[in-house]
């Protein structure tokens, strides 16, 4: 093509759609379109297929309030900022209530992580590093776990991905505009949850290392450490609810292990130690690889984006160290999108280029085996409340009484979601008792993940017996993570605390156990 030509289709206007179609058509989009794809598969397949477990009732009652009375009770019933349950309230609006319709939104956000790690990758090391991290994302069994859980852990993680696109840029030439960007994805990253300050953090020393001189890059920091420091007040006051304290009490050691292996294949895969120690031997094989091309400019971006990860965990710990301990796997999901660059980067870097491609193909094999196996196990699922109910069938008749003990587990969420009417059976006993419903649950596969120590669950065995004066047993069901027992009476009974907790044998019942369920008013 001669020269006169090429200024020539520059200057027709049909050039800015020539150049936008060879962009969607080349085959770097090509194949990131496939990733976003597969991203959507795993994440919207299956979105609504169990009820909410607790931490989603908790969102599922907010999302139900009007604005003013949700912002209200966030302080006394959460521990992260407001902007995921406002964004929920109007999603669940335009999408439904149901756990599909509200899971969709973190589904959404889990699946456009897929293209923001693509960019920053693109940006930091090179487009294969980008379809690499882009395809990790895409099938990542952690991700997968958060994108279908009605809670702020999806979000958190796209608005990491976009602070560390937009950090890229900004080092690449530090226009306001650009300054702009990072800090409005910090700043929704910290209005979403408390522990985006691990990521954001690392991002800004580095700036001001790097470009402290620049006016704009100087007040971009400012901003983005003030909308921070902005939420302290609301973060001191959650915190003094005491509602993440199990995490503390909990042994920081098993914390500390779970972390890489967690972030890699997720929590409860099947074959789990095998898939463990693959994915960790792949990961550690692609960060050597990284490490031997880390002179080239690829490898300092690459590196950089593990350095900011690294920084990351760095500050975590010293938050543990300085009494404030809320570190567990899913608090520093934030940091997955730059330590996936760096794996990223190594295995992109990898010569010669098969070896790059198989440690990629192996790794989302894995990480596919591990997504797959926990959607078709519910064994290793959270525990389905929704089954629970069904299981106990319609409420009462008119003047009736159902009598609901679910052994070690003190609260009504979310059964009662499921349930309406259900309460605590407080002072005095309960008249007119037609059935006694005691439920216990099987052991958690994996301590100290999500519902075992945050919900005050301890796993309880079903007894043999439960002698209640004027009940009977009359079936036993295993339905899923549960075992159910129905004791009737014919006629109905009086039935008290005190008469449920001696048929415990061992146990002393708190009215906060018993729960009680009548027909609601008419």
């Amino acid at each position: 093509m001669s020269a006169g030509t090429a200024l020539s289709d520059a200057a027709s206007p049909r050039a800015p759609v020539a150049r936008a179609w060879r962009l969607t058509a080349s085959p770097t989009a090509l194949a990131l379109a496939g990733l976003v794809a597969v991203a959507a598969v795993l994440r919207f397949y299956g979105l609504g297929h169990q009820g909410f477990w607790f931490d989603e009732a908790n969102t599922a009652l907010l999302v139900h309030l009007s604005p003013g009375k949700m912002i209200g009770l966030i302080p006394q019933t959460e521990s992260t900022p407001p902007l995921y349950y406002c964004v929920a309230w109007v999603w669940a609006r335009a999408f439904g209530f149901s756990e599909a319709g509200l899971r969709s939104l973190s589904a959404l956000a889990g699946v456009l992580v897929v293209p923001a790690v693509f960019g920053g990758a693109r940006k930091l090391v090179s487009a294969r590093a980008g379809l690499v991290a882009a395809a990790l994302a895409a099938c990542n069994p952690f991700l997968v776990w958060y994108s279908q859980e009605a809670r702020s852990y999806s979000l958190l993680t796209l608005f990491s991905a976009l602070s560390l696109l937009a950090f890229a840029y900004v080092l690449e030439r530090r226009s306001p505009r650009r300054v702009a960007l990072w800090v409005l994805a910090c700043a929704l990253g910290l209005a979403t949850h408390y522990y985006a300050v691990v990521a954001v953090v690392p991002q800004a020393a580095w700036l001001l290392l790097r470009l402290r001189r620049e006016r704009a890059v100087q007040v971009g920091v400012a901003l983005a450490l003030a909308s921070g420091l902005a939420l302290v007040p609301l973060a001191v006051s959650q915190n003094s609810t005491g509602r993440d304290s199990w995490i503390a009490h909990s042994d920081l050691g098993v914390r500390l292990r779970q972390i890489v292996p967690q972030l890699l294949i997720g929590t409860g895969a099947p074959a789990r130690t095998e898939l463990k120690y693959a994915a960790m031997a792949l990961a550690l094989l692609a960060l050597a690889l990284l490490v031997r091309r880390v002179g080239s400019p690829a490898g300092r971006g690459a590196a950089l984006a593990g350095g900011l990860a690294l920084g990351g965990f760095v500050l975590s710990l010293a938050f543990v160290a300085a009494g404030s301990d809320a570190l567990i796997t899913r608090n520093i999901i934030g940091l997955w999108p730059s330590a996936a660059v760096a794996v990223a980067g190594g295995i992109a870097l990898a010569r010669p280029r098969a070896l790059g491609a198989a440690l990629a193909l192996a790794l989302c094999g894995i990480g596919v085996t591990a997504a797959v196996g926990v959607a078709s196990e519910y064994k290793l699922q959270r525990p389905d409340w929704r089954v629970v109910a069904r299981a106990l069938g319609p409420a009462p008749p008119a003047g009736a009484t159902r009598l609901i003990l679910i052994q070690h587990y003190r609260t009504l969420l979310p059964l009662s979601l499921y349930l309406p009417g259900l309460r605590f059976l407080g002072p005095g006993p309960a008249h007119g008792v037609r059935e006694l419903d005691v439920i216990s649950i099987s052991s958690p596969q994996q301590p100290l993940c999500w519902w075992g120590a945050a919900c005050n669950l301890i796993p309880s065995r079903m007894q043999a017996r439960y002698d209640i004066p004027g009940l009977r047993a009359l079936w036993r069901r295993r339905v899923r993570q549960f075992t159910i027992l129905r004791l009737v009476a014919q006629p109905p009974a009086t039935v008290s605390a005190s008469e449920v907790s001696r048929a415990l044998h061992t146990t002393t019942l708190r009215r906060d156990e018993l729960l009680i369920q009548r027909p609601p008013a008419p």
